[in-house]
């Protein structure tokens, strides 16, 4: 089956909108400073590497676990995961619904998994775009699977 995929322009876009809200208001964080640049190069990796040939699902559990993993924003990088598979699941006549308890309970759930698979927190290699499925994998197809429905 064909997907719509996202391009490197979406992800720059939401991250920026994401920057922007914070900078109009307080209340949002965006702690990213411009000594840390956008690592393009990673993103552009991920694009390249998306794995066509699964289901949307999949798909959309690949593109979140790895924007989150690969750190290449200076901040919102989960934010910007979790808007990236909104606007993939969207392109392809879905929706994702999910509370701001249920995303707060993903990522603590991810911090969780990230330490036991890789001990670190800090930002990963391009590397794990072309790793096996593990456990931060099926967390967030879990994630995809248990707050996404197909739209009429």
């Amino acid at each position: 089956m064909y997907f719509e995929l996202l391009k490197l322009e979406y992800l720059l876009d939401i991250n920026e909108l994401i920057k922007l809200r914070a900078f109009k208001d307080s209340r949002i964080e965006y702690t990213g400073s411009d000594e840390y640049t956008i690592n393009i190069f990673a993103l552009k990796k991920l694009i390249e590497l998306t794995p066509k040939s699964r289901d949307i699902t999949e798909i959309a559990a690949y593109y979140l676990k790895n924007i989150i993993l690969l750190q290449a924003f200076p901040d919102g990088n989960h934010r910007t995961a979790l808007m990236a598979i909104e606007m993939f699941l969207e392109l392809n006549g879905h929706s994702i619904e999910y509370t701001a308890t249920e995303a707060n309970q993903f990522r603590k759930e991810l911090f969780r998994r990230r330490f036991s698979a890789y001990e670190t927190y800090e930002e990963m290699p391009i590397r794990i775009l072309k790793e096996a499925d593990n456990q931060v994998f099926y967390l967030c197809v879990e994630f995809v699977k248990t707050h996404a429905m197909e739209t009429v």
